[in-house]
Protein backbone atom coordinates (compact mmCIF):
# COMPACT_ATOMS: atom_id res chain seq x y z
CA UNK A 1 0.00 0.00 0.00
CA UNK A 2 1.13 3.56 -0.72
CA UNK A 3 1.23 5.67 2.29
CA UNK A 4 -0.71 3.38 4.25
CA UNK A 5 -1.66 3.31 7.91
CA UNK A 6 -0.12 1.21 10.26
CA UNK A 7 0.18 -1.75 10.81
CA UNK A 8 1.85 -2.02 7.49
CA UNK A 9 1.82 -6.07 6.97
CA UNK A 10 -1.71 -7.02 8.81
CA UNK A 11 -2.40 -10.32 9.87
CA UNK A 12 -3.68 -11.63 6.62
CA UNK A 13 -1.08 -10.80 4.22
CA UNK A 14 1.24 -13.59 3.34
CA UNK A 15 4.76 -14.12 3.25
CA UNK A 16 6.52 -15.20 0.09
CA UNK A 17 7.73 -18.71 0.17
CA UNK A 18 6.18 -20.11 -3.13
CA UNK A 19 5.08 -24.24 -3.57
CA UNK A 20 4.16 -26.20 -6.01
CA UNK A 21 0.29 -25.75 -6.75
CA UNK A 22 -1.98 -28.28 -4.84
CA UNK A 23 -6.02 -28.74 -5.07
CA UNK A 24 -7.95 -25.61 -4.25
CA UNK A 25 -10.09 -23.11 -4.35
CA UNK A 26 -12.57 -21.35 -7.31
CA UNK A 27 -13.24 -21.45 -11.07
CA UNK A 28 -14.97 -18.20 -10.52
CA UNK A 29 -14.61 -15.01 -8.62
CA UNK A 30 -17.25 -14.53 -5.22
CA UNK A 31 -19.35 -12.91 -7.22
CA UNK A 32 -21.17 -16.92 -7.45
CA UNK A 33 -22.12 -17.50 -3.89
CA UNK A 34 -21.90 -21.14 -2.91
CA UNK A 35 -25.04 -23.40 -4.12
CA UNK A 36 -26.35 -24.62 -0.80
CA UNK A 37 -28.13 -21.89 1.29
CA UNK A 38 -29.64 -22.89 4.76
CA UNK A 39 -31.34 -20.01 6.54
CA UNK A 40 -28.90 -17.32 7.01
CA UNK A 41 -29.10 -14.58 10.25
CA UNK A 42 -28.45 -10.99 9.82
CA UNK A 43 -26.40 -9.74 12.47
CA UNK A 44 -27.27 -6.34 14.40
CA UNK A 45 -24.27 -6.28 16.24
CA UNK A 46 -20.61 -7.46 16.56
CA UNK A 47 -21.78 -10.80 17.76
CA UNK A 48 -19.26 -13.46 19.64
CA UNK A 49 -19.53 -16.88 17.36
CA UNK A 50 -18.27 -20.38 17.80
CA UNK A 51 -16.93 -22.84 15.55
CA UNK A 52 -18.44 -26.35 15.39
CA UNK A 53 -15.48 -27.53 17.65
CA UNK A 54 -15.58 -24.26 19.42
CA UNK A 55 -13.43 -21.93 18.14
CA UNK A 56 -14.42 -18.28 18.80
CA UNK A 57 -14.70 -15.73 16.87
CA UNK A 58 -16.33 -12.26 17.01
CA UNK A 59 -18.96 -12.14 13.48
CA UNK A 60 -19.34 -8.29 12.73
CA UNK A 61 -22.69 -6.38 12.53
CA UNK A 62 -24.66 -5.78 9.24
CA UNK A 63 -23.40 -9.44 8.32
CA UNK A 64 -25.09 -12.60 7.57
CA UNK A 65 -24.13 -15.91 8.70
CA UNK A 66 -25.47 -19.28 8.09
CA UNK A 67 -24.17 -22.95 9.42
CA UNK A 68 -24.40 -25.98 7.34
CA UNK A 69 -23.40 -28.72 8.96
CA UNK A 70 -19.44 -27.96 10.25
CA UNK A 71 -19.08 -25.07 7.75
CA UNK A 72 -19.87 -21.98 8.90
CA UNK A 73 -20.52 -18.78 6.08
CA UNK A 74 -20.43 -15.68 6.82
CA UNK A 75 -21.63 -12.80 4.17
CA UNK A 76 -21.37 -9.09 3.55
CA UNK A 77 -23.81 -6.99 3.85
CA UNK A 78 -23.00 -6.54 -0.25
CA UNK A 79 -23.62 -10.40 -1.18
CA UNK A 80 -20.23 -10.91 -3.50
CA UNK A 81 -17.63 -11.59 -0.34
CA UNK A 82 -17.58 -14.30 1.62
CA UNK A 83 -15.71 -15.60 4.49
CA UNK A 84 -16.16 -19.63 5.13
CA UNK A 85 -14.99 -21.28 8.70
CA UNK A 86 -14.01 -25.46 8.78
CA UNK A 87 -13.31 -27.31 11.69
CA UNK A 88 -11.41 -30.66 10.42
CA UNK A 89 -8.86 -33.53 12.06
CA UNK A 90 -6.75 -33.15 9.02
CA UNK A 91 -3.46 -34.56 8.34
CA UNK A 92 -2.04 -31.69 7.73
CA UNK A 93 -2.55 -28.08 6.42
CA UNK A 94 -2.97 -28.67 3.05
CA UNK A 95 -5.12 -31.83 3.62
CA UNK A 96 -6.91 -28.93 5.85
CA UNK A 97 -7.04 -26.66 3.29
CA UNK A 98 -8.64 -29.10 0.50
CA UNK A 99 -11.36 -30.21 3.24
CA UNK A 100 -12.42 -26.44 3.69
CA UNK A 101 -12.79 -25.97 -0.32
CA UNK A 102 -14.50 -29.24 -0.77
CA UNK A 103 -16.99 -28.11 1.98
CA UNK A 104 -18.07 -24.47 0.48
CA UNK A 105 -17.06 -25.16 -2.95
CA UNK A 106 -16.58 -28.66 -3.95
CA UNK A 107 -16.71 -28.03 -7.94
CA UNK A 108 -13.21 -25.29 -7.10
CA UNK A 109 -10.02 -25.92 -8.61
CA UNK A 110 -8.16 -22.52 -8.86
CA UNK A 111 -4.32 -22.78 -8.70
CA UNK A 112 -2.20 -21.74 -5.74
CA UNK A 113 0.24 -18.46 -6.46
CA UNK A 114 1.74 -18.74 -2.91
CA UNK A 115 1.64 -20.92 0.07
CA UNK A 116 3.84 -19.54 3.50
CA UNK A 117 4.06 -20.35 7.38
CA UNK A 118 2.42 -17.65 9.38
CA UNK A 119 3.78 -17.31 13.12
CA UNK A 120 1.92 -19.10 16.09
CA UNK A 121 -0.19 -16.77 17.84
CA UNK A 122 -2.88 -16.34 19.98
CA UNK A 123 -2.92 -20.42 20.97
CA UNK A 124 -2.61 -21.34 17.64
CA UNK A 125 0.68 -23.79 17.36
CA UNK A 126 1.45 -24.37 13.40
CA UNK A 127 -0.62 -21.62 10.79
CA UNK A 128 -0.51 -21.43 7.10
CA UNK A 129 -1.33 -18.78 4.62
CA UNK A 130 -2.65 -19.55 0.76
CA UNK A 131 -3.03 -17.29 -1.64
CA UNK A 132 -4.51 -18.02 -4.83
CA UNK A 133 -4.34 -16.89 -8.63
CA UNK A 134 -6.50 -14.03 -9.57
CA UNK A 135 -7.33 -12.59 -13.09
CA UNK A 136 -7.28 -8.58 -13.17
CA UNK A 137 -10.51 -8.24 -14.86
CA UNK A 138 -11.85 -10.52 -11.91
CA UNK A 139 -11.07 -7.96 -9.29
CA UNK A 140 -11.42 -11.18 -7.09
CA UNK A 141 -9.51 -11.56 -3.68
CA UNK A 142 -9.07 -15.52 -2.61
CA UNK A 143 -6.92 -16.46 0.33
CA UNK A 144 -7.09 -19.28 2.91
CA UNK A 145 -5.29 -19.55 6.51
CA UNK A 146 -4.93 -23.08 7.85
CA UNK A 147 -4.35 -22.90 12.12
CA UNK A 148 -3.80 -25.88 13.90
CA UNK A 149 -4.37 -26.41 17.93
CA UNK A 150 -3.78 -29.72 18.54
CA UNK A 151 -5.27 -32.08 16.34
CA UNK A 152 -7.66 -29.67 14.84
CA UNK A 153 -7.15 -27.49 12.35
CA UNK A 154 -9.34 -24.56 11.69
CA UNK A 155 -9.66 -23.00 8.41
CA UNK A 156 -10.47 -19.55 7.69
CA UNK A 157 -11.31 -19.57 3.88
CA UNK A 158 -11.90 -15.73 2.23
CA UNK A 159 -13.33 -15.25 -1.18
CA UNK A 160 -14.61 -12.29 -2.84
CA UNK A 161 -14.22 -8.65 -4.81
CA UNK A 162 -11.20 -6.24 -4.74
CA UNK A 163 -14.10 -3.48 -3.80
CA UNK A 164 -15.92 -5.11 -1.03
CA UNK A 165 -12.16 -6.33 0.26
CA UNK A 166 -11.51 -2.84 0.29
CA UNK A 167 -14.74 -1.22 2.34
CA UNK A 168 -14.92 -4.66 4.14
CA UNK A 169 -11.50 -4.63 5.50
CA UNK A 170 -11.65 -3.92 9.07
CA UNK A 171 -14.85 -6.21 9.38
CA UNK A 172 -13.07 -9.10 7.27
CA UNK A 173 -9.65 -8.73 9.97
CA UNK A 174 -12.21 -8.71 12.87
CA UNK A 175 -13.27 -12.22 12.17
CA UNK A 176 -9.37 -13.18 11.52
CA UNK A 177 -8.36 -11.35 14.78
CA UNK A 178 -10.68 -12.74 16.60
CA UNK A 179 -10.56 -16.66 15.96
CA UNK A 180 -8.55 -18.27 18.39
CA UNK A 181 -9.09 -22.02 20.12
CA UNK A 182 -11.42 -23.57 22.50
CA UNK A 183 -11.01 -22.16 25.96
CA UNK A 184 -7.48 -19.96 25.30
CA UNK A 185 -7.40 -17.39 27.49
CA UNK A 186 -5.27 -14.17 26.41
CA UNK A 187 -2.65 -12.82 27.88
CA UNK A 188 -2.94 -9.07 28.53
CA UNK A 189 -0.28 -6.24 30.25
CA UNK A 190 -2.97 -5.12 32.42
CA UNK A 191 -2.03 -4.21 35.84
CA UNK A 192 1.65 -5.10 34.78
CA UNK A 193 4.64 -2.77 35.75
CA UNK A 194 6.99 -2.53 33.16
CA UNK A 195 10.50 -2.56 33.79
CA UNK A 196 13.10 0.03 32.91
CA UNK A 197 15.15 -0.15 29.83
CA UNK A 198 19.40 -1.17 30.79
CA UNK A 199 21.95 -1.96 28.46
CA UNK A 200 20.98 -5.26 28.20
CA UNK A 201 17.39 -4.99 27.29
CA UNK A 202 18.17 -2.71 24.64
CA UNK A 203 20.93 -4.49 23.20
CA UNK A 204 18.25 -7.86 23.24
CA UNK A 205 16.12 -4.78 21.01
CA UNK A 206 19.11 -3.96 18.88
CA UNK A 207 20.05 -7.37 18.18
CA UNK A 208 16.60 -8.22 17.07
CA UNK A 209 16.48 -5.64 14.71
CA UNK A 210 19.83 -6.30 13.24
CA UNK A 211 18.81 -10.37 12.95
CA UNK A 212 15.52 -9.16 11.08
CA UNK A 213 17.26 -7.11 9.35
CA UNK A 214 19.52 -9.86 7.63
CA UNK A 215 16.49 -11.94 7.24
CA UNK A 216 14.11 -9.51 4.83
CA UNK A 217 17.55 -8.40 3.15
CA UNK A 218 16.38 -4.79 4.15
CA UNK A 219 20.06 -2.64 3.29
CA UNK A 220 19.57 0.07 6.43
CA UNK A 221 17.34 0.57 9.25
CA UNK A 222 17.39 3.51 11.80
CA UNK A 223 15.64 3.11 15.19
CA UNK A 224 15.07 4.92 18.53
CA UNK A 225 13.57 4.06 21.98
CA UNK A 226 12.10 6.76 24.24
CA UNK A 227 11.64 6.59 28.02
CA UNK A 228 10.06 9.05 29.66
CA UNK A 229 11.50 12.88 28.68
CA UNK A 230 14.85 10.50 27.64
CA UNK A 231 16.06 9.33 24.28
CA UNK A 232 17.68 5.77 25.70
CA UNK A 233 18.59 4.74 21.99
CA UNK A 234 19.44 6.51 18.84
CA UNK A 235 20.94 4.67 15.84
CA UNK A 236 21.64 2.91 12.56
CA UNK A 237 21.91 -0.31 11.14
CA UNK A 238 23.13 -1.09 7.35
CA UNK A 239 23.60 0.83 4.50
CA UNK A 240 22.50 4.13 3.12
CA UNK A 241 22.21 3.10 -0.25
CA UNK A 242 23.25 -1.01 -1.81
CA UNK A 243 26.67 -1.14 -2.84
CA UNK A 244 27.83 2.23 -1.14
CA UNK A 245 29.89 2.16 2.16
CA UNK A 246 27.68 5.15 3.78
CA UNK A 247 26.13 3.81 6.93
CA UNK A 248 22.60 4.23 8.45
CA UNK A 249 22.95 6.69 11.56
CA UNK A 250 20.73 8.64 13.22
CA UNK A 251 20.30 11.63 11.45
CA UNK A 252 19.72 9.88 8.42
CA UNK A 253 16.74 10.62 6.31
CA UNK A 254 13.81 8.16 5.37
CA UNK A 255 10.73 8.80 3.86
CA UNK A 256 8.34 8.01 6.72
CA UNK A 257 5.17 7.95 4.11
CA UNK A 258 1.68 8.00 6.61
CA UNK A 259 3.47 9.14 9.71
CA UNK A 260 3.50 12.38 8.26
CA UNK A 261 -0.54 12.35 9.43
CA UNK A 262 -0.20 12.20 13.30
CA UNK A 263 1.65 15.96 13.08
CA UNK A 264 -0.63 16.95 10.33
CA UNK A 265 -3.23 16.75 12.92
CA UNK A 266 -0.97 17.95 15.57
CA UNK A 267 -1.03 21.18 13.33
CA UNK A 268 -4.97 21.03 13.30
CA UNK A 269 -5.25 20.60 17.02
CA UNK A 270 -3.12 23.85 17.40
CA UNK A 271 -4.96 25.64 15.14
CA UNK A 272 -8.14 24.07 17.35
CA UNK A 273 -6.45 25.92 20.49
CA UNK A 274 -6.32 29.19 18.91
CA UNK A 275 -9.62 28.97 17.95
CA UNK A 276 -9.76 28.89 14.59
CA UNK A 277 -12.21 26.42 14.18
CA UNK A 278 -13.29 23.35 16.03
CA UNK A 279 -13.05 19.41 15.70
CA UNK A 280 -16.76 19.57 14.93
CA UNK A 281 -16.38 23.07 12.16
CA UNK A 282 -18.20 21.96 9.08
CA UNK A 283 -14.93 22.13 6.32
CA UNK A 284 -16.57 24.13 3.94
CA UNK A 285 -17.24 27.18 6.25
CA UNK A 286 -13.37 28.13 6.64
CA UNK A 287 -12.64 26.64 3.22
CA UNK A 288 -15.53 27.68 1.05
CA UNK A 289 -14.77 25.32 -2.35
CA UNK A 290 -14.00 22.13 -0.47
CA UNK A 291 -16.80 19.52 -1.67
CA UNK A 292 -17.56 15.83 -2.04
CA UNK A 293 -19.60 14.05 -4.56
CA UNK A 294 -22.94 16.59 -3.18
CA UNK A 295 -23.96 19.50 -1.40
CA UNK A 296 -25.74 17.00 0.73
CA UNK A 297 -22.66 14.84 1.95
CA UNK A 298 -20.13 18.44 1.16
CA UNK A 299 -22.09 19.81 4.45
CA UNK A 300 -22.07 16.82 6.66
CA UNK A 301 -18.19 16.82 6.70
CA UNK A 302 -16.70 18.54 9.84
CA UNK A 303 -12.83 19.46 9.90
CA UNK A 304 -12.53 15.78 12.28
CA UNK A 305 -13.81 14.18 9.35
CA UNK A 306 -10.95 14.94 7.03
CA UNK A 307 -8.49 12.77 8.97
CA UNK A 308 -10.41 10.05 10.72
CA UNK A 309 -10.39 7.88 7.64
CA UNK A 310 -14.71 7.05 9.14
CA UNK A 311 -16.78 8.76 6.33
CA UNK A 312 -16.74 5.97 3.97
CA UNK A 313 -14.67 7.52 1.29
CA UNK A 314 -13.02 5.16 -1.11
CA UNK A 315 -9.29 5.05 -1.37
CA UNK A 316 -8.38 6.25 -4.68
CA UNK A 317 -4.63 6.25 -4.56
CA UNK A 318 -4.23 5.49 -8.41
CA UNK A 319 -5.59 9.07 -9.63
CA UNK A 320 -2.71 10.82 -8.03
CA UNK A 321 0.09 8.13 -8.34
CA UNK A 322 -0.54 8.01 -12.30
CA UNK A 323 -1.69 11.72 -12.85
CA UNK A 324 1.11 12.69 -11.16
CA UNK A 325 2.63 16.18 -12.92
CA UNK A 326 -0.91 17.16 -13.49
CA UNK A 327 -1.79 17.82 -10.33
CA UNK A 328 -1.68 20.67 -7.73
CA UNK A 329 -3.01 20.77 -4.42
CA UNK A 330 -5.66 23.14 -5.41
CA UNK A 331 -6.30 20.48 -8.18
CA UNK A 332 -5.57 17.55 -5.91
CA UNK A 333 -8.73 19.00 -4.03
CA UNK A 334 -11.18 19.53 -6.40
CA UNK A 335 -10.65 16.08 -7.10
CA UNK A 336 -12.68 15.15 -4.04
CA UNK A 337 -15.73 16.99 -5.73
CA UNK A 338 -15.76 13.10 -7.64
CA UNK A 339 -15.57 11.06 -5.02
CA UNK A 340 -18.46 10.00 -3.12
CA UNK A 341 -18.85 7.65 0.00
CA UNK A 342 -19.81 4.36 -0.15
CA UNK A 343 -21.21 3.87 3.44
CA UNK A 344 -22.48 6.06 6.17
CA UNK A 345 -19.82 7.86 8.29
CA UNK A 346 -18.26 5.78 10.54
CA UNK A 347 -19.86 3.12 9.79
CA UNK A 348 -16.32 1.50 8.20
CA UNK A 349 -12.60 2.26 8.31
CA UNK A 350 -12.21 3.38 4.31
CA UNK A 351 -8.45 5.01 4.36
CA UNK A 352 -8.52 8.06 1.64
CA UNK A 353 -5.04 9.75 1.56
CA UNK A 354 -7.09 12.95 -0.99
CA UNK A 355 -8.92 13.47 2.17
CA UNK A 356 -6.37 13.33 4.73
CA UNK A 357 -4.68 15.18 2.74
CA UNK A 358 -7.09 17.95 2.95
CA UNK A 359 -7.14 18.05 6.06
CA UNK A 360 -3.68 19.62 6.01
CA UNK A 361 -4.37 21.37 2.73
CA UNK A 362 -7.25 23.46 5.06
CA UNK A 363 -5.38 24.12 8.15
CA UNK A 364 -2.76 25.70 6.06
CA UNK A 365 -5.61 27.65 4.56
CA UNK A 366 -6.72 29.19 7.78
CA UNK A 367 -2.98 30.06 8.76
CA UNK A 368 -2.23 32.03 4.91
CA UNK A 369 -5.18 32.36 3.22
CA UNK A 370 -3.72 34.78 0.46
CA UNK A 371 -1.14 31.46 -0.28
CA UNK A 372 -1.07 28.77 -2.43
CA UNK A 373 -2.17 25.48 -0.25
CA UNK A 374 1.46 23.89 -0.51
CA UNK A 375 3.51 27.28 0.30
CA UNK A 376 1.30 27.73 2.82
CA UNK A 377 1.50 23.56 3.87
CA UNK A 378 5.14 23.88 4.43
CA UNK A 379 5.25 26.92 6.37
CA UNK A 380 2.57 26.56 8.51
CA UNK A 381 4.27 22.87 9.20
CA UNK A 382 6.94 24.62 9.40
CA UNK A 383 6.73 27.52 11.96
CA UNK A 384 3.68 25.82 14.11
CA UNK A 385 5.01 22.16 14.05
CA UNK A 386 8.88 21.40 13.09
CA UNK A 387 10.53 24.31 14.62
CA UNK A 388 8.98 24.04 18.10
CA UNK A 389 10.00 20.71 18.31
CA UNK A 390 13.35 20.95 17.44
CA UNK A 391 13.11 19.44 13.70
CA UNK A 392 14.89 21.44 11.64
CA UNK A 393 15.98 18.95 9.15
CA UNK A 394 12.90 17.32 8.50
CA UNK A 395 11.53 18.66 5.31
CA UNK A 396 8.91 17.86 2.50
CA UNK A 397 11.69 18.93 -0.14
CA UNK A 398 12.97 15.87 -1.77
CA UNK A 399 15.65 17.78 -3.65
CA UNK A 400 16.59 19.02 -0.20
CA UNK A 401 17.07 14.93 0.82
CA UNK A 402 18.76 13.93 -1.77
CA UNK A 403 22.10 16.40 -1.36
CA UNK A 404 22.35 14.91 2.77
CA UNK A 405 22.21 12.20 4.95
CA UNK A 406 19.11 9.95 3.23
CA UNK A 407 18.67 6.73 3.02
CA UNK A 408 18.19 5.31 -0.89
CA UNK A 409 14.61 3.37 -1.81
CA UNK A 410 14.68 -0.10 -2.33
CA UNK A 411 12.83 -3.18 -3.40
CA UNK A 412 13.23 -6.56 -4.19
CA UNK A 413 13.82 -7.68 -8.13
CA UNK A 414 11.85 -10.26 -10.11
CA UNK A 415 14.46 -12.66 -8.41
CA UNK A 416 13.71 -11.68 -5.38
CA UNK A 417 16.69 -9.79 -3.97
CA UNK A 418 17.13 -6.90 -2.65
CA UNK A 419 17.84 -3.72 -5.05
CA UNK A 420 17.73 -0.10 -5.58
CA UNK A 421 14.52 1.40 -6.73
CA UNK A 422 13.18 4.58 -8.32
CA UNK A 423 13.37 7.13 -5.36
CA UNK A 424 11.24 9.69 -8.12
CA UNK A 425 8.06 7.42 -7.78
CA UNK A 426 7.99 8.82 -4.09
CA UNK A 427 7.68 12.79 -5.60
CA UNK A 428 3.90 11.72 -6.34
CA UNK A 429 2.84 12.41 -3.07
CA UNK A 430 3.93 16.06 -3.31
CA UNK A 431 0.42 17.05 -4.18
CA UNK A 432 -1.23 15.70 -1.30
CA UNK A 433 1.79 15.53 0.85
CA UNK A 434 0.29 16.12 4.53
CA UNK A 435 -1.22 12.84 3.87
CA UNK A 436 2.49 11.50 3.63
CA UNK A 437 5.48 13.19 1.90
CA UNK A 438 7.65 13.82 5.12
CA UNK A 439 11.26 13.36 5.06
CA UNK A 440 12.96 12.77 8.82
CA UNK A 441 15.27 10.84 10.84
CA UNK A 442 14.89 9.03 14.45
CA UNK A 443 16.57 11.43 15.91
CA UNK A 444 13.95 14.21 14.86
CA UNK A 445 10.72 12.01 14.91
CA UNK A 446 11.62 11.22 18.54
CA UNK A 447 10.94 14.54 19.33
CA UNK A 448 7.64 14.30 18.21
CA UNK A 449 6.99 10.66 19.39
CA UNK A 450 8.15 12.49 23.10
CA UNK A 451 5.50 15.07 22.67
CA UNK A 452 2.92 12.73 22.27
CA UNK A 453 4.31 10.63 25.62
CA UNK A 454 4.17 14.23 27.35
CA UNK A 455 0.71 15.26 26.36
CA UNK A 456 1.61 18.40 24.15
CA UNK A 457 4.91 19.37 26.63
CA UNK A 458 7.68 20.19 25.22
CA UNK A 459 11.12 19.62 27.12
CA UNK A 460 12.03 22.44 29.64
CA UNK A 461 8.38 22.36 30.84
CA UNK A 462 6.92 24.68 27.71
CA UNK A 463 3.26 23.61 26.45
CA UNK A 464 2.93 23.45 22.64
CA UNK A 465 -0.57 22.14 22.19
CA UNK A 466 -3.28 21.40 24.74
CA UNK A 467 -3.63 18.25 26.27
CA UNK A 468 -7.21 17.59 25.37
CA UNK A 469 -6.92 18.49 22.07
CA UNK A 470 -3.45 16.76 21.74
CA UNK A 471 -5.83 13.81 23.28
CA UNK A 472 -9.07 14.06 21.27
CA UNK A 473 -6.83 13.14 18.06
CA UNK A 474 -7.11 9.53 19.78
CA UNK A 475 -10.48 9.27 20.32
CA UNK A 476 -12.32 6.66 18.38
CA UNK A 477 -13.88 7.42 15.44
CA UNK A 478 -13.61 4.15 13.76
CA UNK A 479 -13.11 0.38 14.45
CA UNK A 480 -10.54 -1.33 12.84
CA UNK A 481 -10.41 -5.36 13.13
CA UNK A 482 -10.58 -6.37 16.47
CA UNK A 483 -8.57 -4.43 18.69
CA UNK A 484 -7.55 -1.24 17.00
CA UNK A 485 -9.42 2.33 16.66
CA UNK A 486 -8.46 4.95 13.86
CA UNK A 487 -8.98 8.50 15.64
CA UNK A 488 -7.60 11.48 13.87
CA UNK A 489 -4.27 10.49 11.56
CA UNK A 490 -3.39 7.89 14.93
CA UNK A 491 -4.70 4.42 15.88
CA UNK A 492 -4.71 3.16 19.34
CA UNK A 493 -4.64 -0.45 19.41
CA UNK A 494 -5.36 -2.67 22.66
CA UNK A 495 -4.29 -6.10 21.79
CA UNK A 496 -2.19 -6.24 24.84
CA UNK A 497 -4.64 -5.18 27.01
CA UNK A 498 -3.06 -1.79 27.48
CA UNK A 499 -3.52 1.33 25.09
CA UNK A 500 -0.68 1.49 22.19
CA UNK A 501 -0.64 4.59 20.18
CA UNK A 502 1.10 4.55 16.78
CA UNK A 503 0.84 4.92 13.38
CA UNK A 504 2.39 3.08 9.97
CA UNK A 505 4.30 4.64 6.57
CA UNK A 506 4.24 3.14 3.66
CA UNK A 507 6.21 4.73 0.38
CA UNK A 508 7.62 3.38 -3.23
CA UNK A 509 11.19 1.12 -0.98
CA UNK A 510 10.68 3.16 2.59
CA UNK A 511 8.33 1.56 5.32
CA UNK A 512 8.24 2.82 9.01
CA UNK A 513 6.32 3.14 12.08
CA UNK A 514 6.14 4.78 15.74
CA UNK A 515 4.22 3.39 19.08
CA UNK A 516 4.13 4.51 22.28
CA UNK A 517 2.58 3.19 25.39
CA UNK A 518 1.57 5.93 27.03
CA UNK A 519 0.30 4.41 30.43
CA UNK A 520 3.58 3.09 31.01
CA UNK A 521 6.01 6.03 29.12
CA UNK A 522 7.59 4.67 26.85
CA UNK A 523 7.63 4.86 22.70
CA UNK A 524 9.82 3.83 19.98
CA UNK A 525 10.85 4.36 16.04
CA UNK A 526 11.86 1.90 13.26
CA UNK A 527 12.28 3.52 9.91
CA UNK A 528 13.40 1.71 6.93
CA UNK A 529 14.84 1.88 3.33
CA UNK A 530 13.62 -1.43 1.53
CA UNK A 531 9.41 -2.67 0.53
CA UNK A 532 10.22 -5.71 3.24
CA UNK A 533 10.43 -3.06 5.75
CA UNK A 534 7.03 -3.59 6.40
CA UNK A 535 7.43 -6.85 7.93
Amino acid sequence: MVAACGPEAPPLVAPPPVVPPIVASTTSSAATPPAAKPAAERLAADTPRTTGEGATFTAPAGWSIRTDGALVVLETPEPDTHIALLDTRAASADAAVAAAWAAYRPDSKRPLKLKGPRPPRKGWEERAKYDYETSPNERAVVFAVASRHGDLWTVLLADGTEPTFEKRGASIQLVADSLRPKGYTRESFAGKKARPFDRDRIKEITDFVEASQRALGIPGAAVAIVEGDKIVFEGGFGVRDLGKPAKVDKDTQFAVASNTKGMTTLLLARLVDEGKFTWETPVSSVYPGFKLGDAETTSKVQIRHLVCACTGLPRQDFEWIFEYGKITPKSGMELLGTMQPTSKFGETFQYSNVLAAAGGWVAAHVVYPDRELGAAYDEAMKKLVFEPLGMKATTFDIARVEKGNHAGAHADDVDGKPSIANIELNRTVIPFRPAGGAWTSVHELSRYVSLELSRGVLPGGKRLVSEKNLLARRIPQVTIGEDAIYGMGLEVDTSFGVPMVHHGGSMFGYKSDWLIFPEQGVGAILLTNADNGGM
